[in-house]
């Protein structure tokens, strides 16, 4: 099984997404989202650039030596290669997973002009990368940059690069300006604490994790695509985006099936999607 798995892996092609987006063609007067594939998205919040969780590689896993990287490969390529992605003032990471804190990706896009934030206990990590400042987000915390108001939410996760590495935190994000509120919530399991502490916010989009749920004990840590739907309908979010599928084999369920699961879960609401394809472009309507 274990070899038949790596021939799989071997002759297995990678898939080029259907839809590319255009950032140069961006307008700054709106909030423009697209999904990168897995749970990497850039935006554009009222001319603020933000990448959220970048892992644009072709592979994740371990990196033992420099940019070499141990682990699961792609099954769609990012849609958007390194050098289509643009200037970005901020880049966020939810947590030290090595598919939401990906170190080649990071190390590509270093600058003196983009700002990173990073969860608790995770400032280590980026010893040796050159932004212009790494600030950790404890929970509950909220702190501007670039005109964006970035908030720590608790999930039910955990953030631990390596097992043995007590005390990295797992953020979910909810971003603001303008008065519009975009919750991101990275990889969680069912919990209400979200709704706990998003209580009284107009939530405009939530972002969800909806992969990565099998054998049942991942359940705890990753929502299944009907937990996901019921969190997003938790804090009355007027439009939802399905992430954390479709690009990595993390777990045992097939890799549509927490799509086919989700629609059914949204089932009289799919309108409130507002994209599910990797590529894809969505703008908050006005």
């Amino acid at each position: 099984m274990l070899n038949e798995r790596k021939a799989n892996q071997v002759s297995r092609k990678l898939i080029k997404p259907k839809l590319i987006p255009t950032p140069h063609q961006w307008s700054d007067h709106n909030v423009t989202v697209a999904w990168l594939g897995h749970a990497s998205f850039l935006l554009n919040f009222f001319g603020t650039r933000i990448l959220i969780d970048p892992a644009l590689n072709s592979h994740i896993g371990i990196t033992p030596i420099g940019n070499l990287t141990i682990g699961p490969s792609r099954y769609i390529e990012s849609a958007l290669k390194f050098s289509q992605v643009g200037p970005l003032d901020l880049i966020l990471v939810s947590h030290a997973h090595t598919d939401h804190f990906d170190y080649p990706t990071l190390r590509k896009l270093q600058s003196a002009h983009t700002i990173a934030v990073t969860a608790k206990n995770t400032l280590p990590l980026w010893n040796g990368m050159k932004f212009q400042t790494v600030e950790e987000l404890h929970w509950q915390e909220s702190k501007s940059w670039a005109g964006v108001t970035v908030r720590a939410i608790e999930g039910r996760h955990w953030g631990a690069r390596i097992p043995w590495k007590k005390g990295m935190e797992a953020n979910s994000l909810l971003l603001s300006k303008n008065g519009i509120n975009l919750f991101f919530g990275a990889d969680t399991g069912y919990t209400e604490l979200i709704r706990q502490q998003l209580s009284g916010i107009t939530i405009d989009l939530a972002i969800m994790g909806i992969g990565a749920y099998s054998p049942k004990s991942f359940e705890s840590k990753h929502a299944t695509p009907e937990q996901a739907w019921k969190m997003g309908e938790e804090i009355s979010a007027k439009w939802i985006i399905p992430m954390h599928w479709g690009t990595f084999k993390l777990s045992q369920e097939p890799m549509d099936e927490p799509i086919v699961r989700f629609r059914q879960a949204a089932s009289g609401h799919l309108e409130k999607i507002a994209l599910q394809e990797i590529g894809a472009t969505w703008i908050l309507p006005r």
